[in-house]
């Protein structure tokens, strides 16, 4: 991929020997390279990173994700610092067991493996992560319940969190994490009874497969804050 490659050029010309390391994570971390073609999550770890240097990568980082001459769109990348990211693996639990579950080293070294998360970690953010979810969406529905569409755009949001807190119970139960969302969510429910049919109707919704009608939007609103509440007595008694 040439813009792929472009990138990962210019991030060498400004860092030099100080740029230690860009991998792909996420889904896309498994397709190969000469597939890949968008939509593509990128990690850049480098030495002492300073505010000249995100300056500097600013216009390479546009080009990226498609505001310059690409035409294909690609998420922010994330840029941290060499000791930044061996420092917070306490704090972003969840999204380092994820990265270490699923990437591709493109550049430099392997960081990933020499990562170690805790179980006490995972288990904490895991608590937080789905307390923050059921109280920013029952604020969300208190405030925008006469807006059906506002409604409606709060449910990928949603689902794109649950999906996360998924993934993670599963770590903690030392499951195999699916490589489907479908099957993450097949296999949450046989663990926790959450409501298969809901949170696979959602992650339709969010791949643009299925379209719910005004009393489907508010019927799946209700079941959300229920599945929740339960949800989160799962993870408290974990």
């Amino acid at each position: 991929m040439k813009q792929l490659n472009d990138f990962i050029n210019s991030l060498k010309e400004i860092f030099g020997s100080r740029l230690k390391s860009v991998f792909i994570y996420g889904s896309k971390s498994n397709i190969p390279q000469e597939e890949l073609c968008c939509d593509i999550n990128l990690m850049v770890i480098a030495e002492n990173l300073n505010g000249e240097d995100i300056k500097k990568c600013s216009s390479p980082v546009q080009d990226w994700m498609g505001k310059g001459l690409f035409k294909k769109k690609n998420p922010e990348p994330v840029f941290i610092g060499e000791n930044e990211w061996f420092n917070s693996a306490d704090v972003y639990a969840m999204e380092y067991a994820d990265i270490k579950g699923n990437h591709r080293i493109l550049y430099g070294e392997n960081y990933i493996e020499q990562i170690d998360v805790k179980k006490e970690d995972l288990r904490t953010q895991c608590e937080r992560e789905t307390k923050n979810l059921l109280m920013k969406f029952r604020s969300h529905y208190l405030l925008y319940a006469n807006s059906v569409k506002t409604m409606e755009y709060s449910l990928i949001p949603t689902i794109k969190s649950c999906m996360a807190i998924f993934k993670t119970i599963l770590r903690l139960k030392e499951i195999e994490v699916p490589k489907t969302q479908n099957e993450v969510i097949s296999s949450i429910h046989q663990i926790c009874a959450i409501d298969e049919n809901l949170f696979k109707k959602l992650l339709c919704q969010k791949e643009k497969h299925c379209h719910m009608t005004k009393s489907e939007i508010y019927t799946t609103a209700d079941k959300i804050v229920s599945e929740l509440t339960k949800l989160l007595d799962y993870v408290n008694n974990m």
